[in-house]
């Protein structure tokens, strides 16, 4: 394992608690208290976390989010497959809500066939993808927030309030035991939370590593949402099927419902 992916690991962990000693990360993750150390030592330059009175916490727990930059790189590979999943649902003409979560963004590039699309979102970045000349882009305008590259606020939704879409495309930093979609920020629930109440459905973006971990503000239930996309359905809370799909298939909760273990069985290119 590289020094990066040990240093996503650190971060994951610490994202569900509110502090945890040099030793407690060391056994929950194997990794030697050395090495801990030394990327504790990193993480807190970079100011990603803090180190007081024996216990490492997020920086984020103390009033900030995780920068984008770092949650573009963690589970890069299940969010660029359920990106791409996602893109399916989508047919031409449609309007889009996108929010500014790093696995919605890559969902743009999995979108260059399809013709006549609106799409509404706080994502700065998705302003920087290759986006054919046919789609209509419209932002929400707001309070811009350099580490997130996304706007956020009362104009922000004051926007939503006059649109309307026919997909919303969303995640966010946790789904509890109890089911709840969760988020570190403030700002960036209340927006999702109007963006909720304008498109006729509402599809969450969840990869695996985000199951069971609470953080401060509570967006919505899962039983809110009209599908979720998700590389390993078998772990979601709330009392949904457990076991019968293979971490490597992605599943609508529908489905899961819905359907014998028998018949779960389609797999993705």
């Amino acid at each position: 394992m590289s020094q990066l992916e040990r240093q996503q690991s650190i971060l994951r962990l610490l994202s569900g608690r509110a502090s945890m000693t040099v030793r407690e990360i060391s056994a929950a993750l194997f990794f030697s208290e050395s090495s801990v150390r030394r990327d504790v030592r990193e993480l807190e330059a970079r100011g990603l976390v803090t180190h007081l009175w024996g216990g490492v916490m997020l920086t984020s727990h103390r009033g900030s989010v995780i920068p984008v930059s770092v949650r573009e790189s963690e589970n890069s590979a299940a969010k660029e497959r359920i990106a791409k999943e996602a893109a399916t649902r989508v047919h031409d003409g449609d309007t889009l809500l996108l929010d500014s979560s790093s696995t919605v963004r890559r969902m743009i590039r999995y979108l260059g066939d399809r013709r006549d699309l609106c799409i509404i979102t706080n994502n700065q970045r998705i302003f920087e993808e290759s986006v054919p000349k046919s789609f209509r882009l419209f932002c929400t305008g707001g309070s811009f927030r350099q580490e997130n590259h996304n706007f956020c606020g009362p104009a922000a939704e004051q926007f939503l309030r006059t649109i309307h879409a026919d997909l919303l495309f969303f995640s966010g930093q946790g789904v509890s035991e109890a089911g709840e979609i969760n988020d570190v920020s403030e700002e960036e629930t209340s927006l999702r939370r109007v963006m909720l109440t304008r498109a006729q459905k509402r599809i969450f973006l969840c990869d695996s590593s985000k199951i069971g971990i609470s953080r401060q503000f509570v967006l919505c239930s899962l039983d809110d949402v009209d599908e979720v996309i998700c590389d390993a359905p078998e772990r979601m809370p709330n009392g949904r099927p457990r076991g019968f799909a293979p971490r490597s298939y992605l599943f609508p909760i529908a489905s899961w419902i819905s359907r014998s273990r028998a018949d779960c069985s389609r797999t993705l290119a």
